[in-house]
């Protein structure tokens, strides 16, 4: 009888194991999230004429073309790393290479008065404008490009240490010139890095696109919250102030790009990457070193490997179906701009998965979204802040200015809360409660703040401020 018993239970693990095989060696090669994962359409044609091309080469040697460059690039990758990294270590491709951390290679651009700053006779800008003149020209040149990005479905991140110079020189040195010179460059710059955000098909895009965007909104708030702006300035910087799209917030392709690079690994056509291969490229290193990402960031997106037998994966389709619906609801609330994403238990519920699955597998893994929502979220709230400042700056017959906070629209509300924007009133501070969503009383640690200078109402004739 002991034997039977044991022959039956070995007869049904084997029944188990060759019906996940069989569910996960689906003939069609069709699963939810198969589909999930198949790549945008191509739309330029011309690599020579797309800017995520010309990005990947912009560091290229002075008689070489950077579209051609990162092109070149971006295909060599493709045949021998199998999209894993892009080789710069090739003669004349980093020949205007930036080898000093961003902070280190243009301090200027972080001072209270970036202004005065720029246009100091002292200061470095006209000196590392010269230096850097055919890194800003090649720039300039990208950003009357169009763009579409290339690295769907690999695991490459392109290199963005001279980008982000390039980038801060390029508004430094128009403000230089003029005030009016430097918001040109501001709107143009800003007019192709919004539209790089909603292209964006690869989290390492995002990311680069989402900073440039918030580095502006940052640059901005700390010209306007000076007591004697331009009124030129306070204008022009209020239109381009403007919140995010939910096109700009959608995480739908970089969630896709995911999916992508996990069905090649499950599929066997890329081998798998461990949490300490996902960011040991030192171009992703440069790149969340400078976001201030947490170092396991782009691990935590990691779509989990399905466990595997003698080499066939133990997936089951009702697994697939569960992430598949998940990443379905996650990508809706993505483009919504409101709260956190939902949970896979909240969108799961209780799936059944098979009693062998739940055994080798318990507890599935749930990828984590919210790092990169809440840097989108955190540069919302830097673009309604700084608008909020202009807006503050006018005169106006309202007395306090949480109800000026109210009244000015949902569309500058604090995108963490759906709430009004808080003021500080001792600090003289306008803040968002950022990610932890708690009022910490505009301490910048937790907080998202910007100055506020407040105008006073055309009926105070004391100079007494009315708000107090």
């Amino acid at each position: 009888m002991k034997h039977l018993l044991i022959a039956l239970a070995t007869l049904w693990i084997l029944f188990q194991i060759t019906s996940l095989i069989g569910l996960s060696n689906n003939p069609s090669g069709v699963t939810p999230l198969t589909r999930l994962a198949e790549p945008p359409a191509v739309h330029l044609t011309d690599p020579y004429h797309n800017a995520y091309f010309f990005l990947l080469g912009l560091a290229s040697s002075a008689g070489l073309d950077p579209g051609k460059v990162g092109y070149e690039i971006w295909v060599e990758a493709r045949e021998t790393s199998d999209g894993r990294r892009f080789d710069y270590d090739k003669p004349e491709r980093l020949d205007l290479q930036v080898s000093h951390p961003l902070g280190q290679a243009f301090p200027n651009w972080d001072t209270e008065d970036p202004i005065m700053a720029f246009r100091d006779k002292n200061a470095p800008v006209k000196a590392w404008t010269s230096q850097h003149g055919l890194l800003l020209e090649r720039y300039e040149h990208c950003l009357d490009m169009s763009f579409e990005d290339r690295g769907f479905g690999q695991r490459a991140t392109p290199r963005f240490a001279e980008v982000m110079l390039a980038h801060r020189l390029y508004i430094a040195d128009g403000f230089s010139r003029s005030t009016t010179a430097g918001l040109d460059r501001l709107n143009k710059e800003l007019t192709f890095w919004r539209m790089v955000l909603r292209e964006a098909t690869t989290p390492d895009m995002t990311v680069a696109a989402q900073f440039v965007v918030q580095d502006d909104a940052k640059l901005i708030s700390r010209m306007v919250s000076r007591p004697a702006v331009d009124k030129t300035l306070l204008l022009t910087a209020l239109q381009l102030m403007v919140p995010l799209t939910s096109s700009e917030y959608s995480l739908r392709w970089p969630i896709r790009h995911q999916l992508a690079v996990a069905g090649r690994e499950t599929q066997g056509r890329l081998a798998p990457a461990k949490d300490s291969l996902v960011s040991s490229n030192p171009e992703r290193d440069w790149l969340i070193a400078t976001t201030q990402l947490p170092d396991n960031a782009f691990a935590k997106i990691e779509h989990p490997r399905p466990p595997s037998f003698l080499g066939y994966s133990l997936g089951s389709r009702q697994t697939d179906e569960m992430y598949a619906g998940y990443y379905e609801a996650i990508t809706k609330a993505s483009g919504t701009g409101e709260g956190s994403l939902p949970t896979l238990h909240q969108i799961s519920g209780n799936v059944h998965r098979g009693f062998l699955e739940s055994l080798v597998n318990p507890a599935p893994v749930e990828p984590d979204w919210n790092i990169f929502r809440h840097q989108l979220m955190e540069t919302d709230a830097r673009l309604r802040l700084a608008s909020l400042q202009i807006q503050l700056r006018r005169p106006s017959g309202t007395a306090a200015v949480p109800t000026r906070l109210a009244e000015v629209g949902s569309q500058y509300f604090d995108p963490f809360t759906g709430l009004p924007m808080l003021w500080s009133q001792t600090q003289q501070k306008i803040y968002s409660v950022g990610k932890d969503r708690l009022d910490d009383g505009a301490d910048a640690s937790f907080d998202i703040t910007a100055p506020a200078l407040v105008g006073l109402s055309p009926k105070s004739s004391t100079g007494k401020d009315p708000q107090l």
